[in-house]
């Protein structure tokens, strides 16, 4: 469906309405700033803030870990036919890939703690799970925006870490919103929703743990 944009109506068959560049401009940011590489952005500056050596292995590892095996289960789920794309935009379709994704990566972060993986990497990480967490207990009844959990996340992370000169940084936020809204995947309710777990998560994990 390259060329093309379908909406879905109940009572009806589906409308075919052509893309335009605003469609295609919303598509290539919804892929290249979905959640999994906001993850990986966060595991490399957050390894890069703790300003150690160890950090050139730790991020990796932490990649390696965290990232690449969700990304290729989500993958094969796709290619299987379990969902319907990468991105999940079937509600029904993300409660089980979800607590998969949730359960595979506390025992990763346990595993990580217990051979004393870097206090900011677990801390950063800990707040993904929490993220996770709540987003799979919200998608239950309700829609909400992961790409913007995502992104407000990162933004946030950013400058609790790095300063005010990474201000700049959270214009992601609502240029990923609009992706997500023009591609008919989120309401605006969904993507402020998303943004504002992804940004409170972060904040309060980082001062609780006196990392602010």
């Amino acid at each position: 469906m390259g060329t093309e944009k379908k909406l879905y109506q109940q009572a009806s068959d589906p409308i075919i309405i052509p893309l335009d560049w605003r469609d295609k401009s919303a598509r290539i940011i919804s892929n290249l700033f979905s959640p999994p590489l906001f993850a990986l952005a966060c595991i490399v500056i957050t390894g890069l803030a703790t300003r150690s050596e160890s950090s050139l292995f730790w991020i990796p590892v932490f990649i390696s870990l965290l990232i690449i095996p969700p990304t290729v289960y989500l993958l094969l789920l796709v290619h299987k036919g379990r969902v319907s794309d990468f991105h999940l935009s079937i509600r029904e379709e993300r409660a089980y890939p979800l607590l998969m994704i949730l359960a595979y990566a506390a025992v990763i972060y346990i595993l990580m703690y217990a051979v004393g993986a870097p206090r900011l990497m677990l801390i950063v990480t800990a707040a993904a799970l929490i993220q996770l967490l709540l987003i799979f207990l919200i998608t239950l009844k309700w829609k909400i925006s992961g790409h913007c959990t995502s992104a407000a996340g990162l933004a946030l992370l950013s400058i609790a870490l790095y300063g005010e000169n990474t201000i700049p940084l959270a214009i992601i936020v609502p240029v990923v919103a609009w992706s997500r809204i023009r591609l008919g995947r989120h309401t605006i309710s969904q993507t402020l929703a998303g943004s504002f777990l992804g940004a409170a998560s972060i904040i309060t994990i980082l001062y609780f743990t006196n990392t602010l």
